[in-house]
């Protein structure tokens, strides 16, 4: 089996609910986005270095959107990894 793993690295604002693959900081290699989440076998969000549970964000192609009533601290790193199986 092969894999490819996709990860999307950010510093937490401290104002922002949502994050953008634009919102990715520089130098973290060409896959600092977060794919379509349909064609992934598993997808981690850790903010704080924290793992989240799925249930407190939203992935989209392109974007995270936290769906607790806190949202991340200033300068708190954010990471989604990706990971996509194939057979």
């Amino acid at each position: 089996m092969q894999t490819k793993v996709y990860l999307f690295y950010a510093i937490a604002d401290g104002a922002k609910r949502e994050y953008r693959d634009e919102d990715g900081v520089d130098g973290y290699g060409r896959t600092n986005r977060i794919p379509n989440p349909r064609d992934m076998s598993l997808i981690q969000t850790f903010v704080n270095a924290v793992l989240q549970p799925a249930n407190m964000y939203r992935i989209r192609a392109g974007s995270i959107r936290f769906l607790s009533e806190d949202i991340p601290q200033k300068g708190v790193p954010i990471i989604v990894q990706s990971i996509r199986i194939m057979a």
